[in-house]
């Protein structure tokens, strides 16, 4: 398997394992993110505006989970290395949501928060694809550096031929944005089929655990 190839698979598998984790935890968690966090940021606003404190609560424990998620991360940046710690990490919180996933009561006090930690682990740990920086829970930045890029190398290319993006730079946050999309329409097939949706996204993680350096 060749390096781009090998590359492309690990970008495909991990976004759909977030976009999937992401309509999960949208899903079961009174519709807030477990990433997002600009929508969760925008609704907090809204429910503070508007005093409505029980929905404020739920938004304000996923914004805390990925900010702490994101400081471990940066803390411990070297001991995550390599990257395949990090795959196999976010599967031990994806199991242990499993756990306690039946039971309605915990989906606000534990699965929102795990689901955020785990998905902030890889926003933080996981940020470059065949030498192109970007993290596949952003998905506004990925459709603003697809449409950046791809101006630059197809429509206004610059006359320096050195400013001009790489096919790699231009297809990459592409595809990341494609497969998010595609990814949030399994997950919400997968609700309705599957009695633990979470199970795929899982899988897809021992995958990148397993064939990750």
């Amino acid at each position: 398997m060749s390096f781009l190839v090998r590359e492309l698979t690990h970008l495909v598998s991990i976004t759909l394992a977030c976009a999937i984790t992401e309509v999960v935890c949208y899903h079961d968690a009174s519709h807030v993110y477990a990433a997002i966090m600009t929508g969760n940021t925008v609704e907090l606003g809204w429910a503070l505006a508007t005093g409505n404190l029980y929905r404020a609560l739920p938004i304000a424990i996923a914004l805390g989970s990925f900010f702490v998620g994101c400081t471990f991360a940066s803390v411990f940046q070297s001991q995550l290395r390599p990257v395949r710690r990090i795959y196999w990490l976010m599967a031990v919180l994806l199991a242990a949501t499993m756990m306690v996933r039946s039971n309605a009561s915990l989906r606000l006090p534990v699965e929102l928060p795990l689901l955020a930690l785990a998905l902030a682990l890889q926003a933080e740990g996981v940020s470059q694809f065949a030498g192109v920086t970007l993290q596949t829970v952003v998905v506004t930045n990925n459709l603003v550096k697809f449409a950046k890029t791809f101006t630059a190398r197809y429509i206004n290319p610059s006359k320096d031929i050195s400013k001009i993006p790489s096919r790699a730079e231009v297809l990459i946050p592409g595809i990341c944005w494609v497969t998010f999309c595609l990814g949030a329409a399994l997950g919400g097939l997968l609700i309705v089929y599957l009695p633990d949706p979470l199970i795929v996204p899982l899988g897809l993680l021992i995958f990148l655990g397993i064939t990750s350096n």
